[in-house]
């Protein structure tokens, strides 16, 4: 799974469009991928038996954008969560190892380059697969021609709890 994992994500980062005889000032760009590292927070975790105050887990993600026109756009979010903790889920210890996080969510652009998104996705993992809801927003700074770095800020609602998270992009388009 992580050869696959780590094959989809340098695919996503290696794609070029390839269109004949336009210049980059007439081309309009309408796609969109990023790289993102950052953390998720879970606020209740159980530890032996006992309820924690909170657990902070590394994550990275990989996401693709496609731009309608300039204000809308439909994306496909990934994210690995690597750690293990256990959350109360349907009355039981539920436990959680690296879970694989992957949705589908409709952009807006507020301003220019602040966004918000939200949408569905699952929450994959060798105990039980969860139903997710995101939501986020992000902004982007400009740091090159078509490249990016972006603040994100997302909160993943579920079944019996949720978690955010908050990561740094590194966004190109084309």
């Amino acid at each position: 799974m992580k050869i696959v994992l780590c094959t989809f994500i340098l695919s996503l980062l290696c794609v070029t469009p390839f269109q004949a005889q336009e210049t980059v000032e007439e081309k309009e760009l309408k796609h969109g991928v990023a790289l993102v590292v950052g953390f998720t927070h879970v606020p209740r975790t159980i530890e032996e038996g006992e309820t924690l105050n909170s657990q902070n887990l590394t994550t990275i993600g990989a996401d693709y954008y496609y731009h309608f026109n300039q204000k809308w756009k439909l994306g496909v979010v990934v994210d690995i969560e690597l750690g293990k903790y256990a959350v109360e889920f349907e009355g039981e210890e539920l436990k959680r190892e690296n879970a694989f996080i992957t949705g589908l969510v409709v952009g807006y652009h507020i301003l220019k380059r602040w966004s918000v998104y939200t949408g569905p996705g699952v929450e994959f993992e060798r105990n039980k697969n969860i139903f997710i809801l995101r939501a986020s927003t992000g902004y982007e700074f400009e740091i090159g021609k078509n490249w990016a770095i972006a603040p994100v800020l997302s909160y993943d609602f579920k079944k019996e709890y949720g978690s955010y998270s908050f990561g740094i992009g590194v966004d190109k388009k084309f």
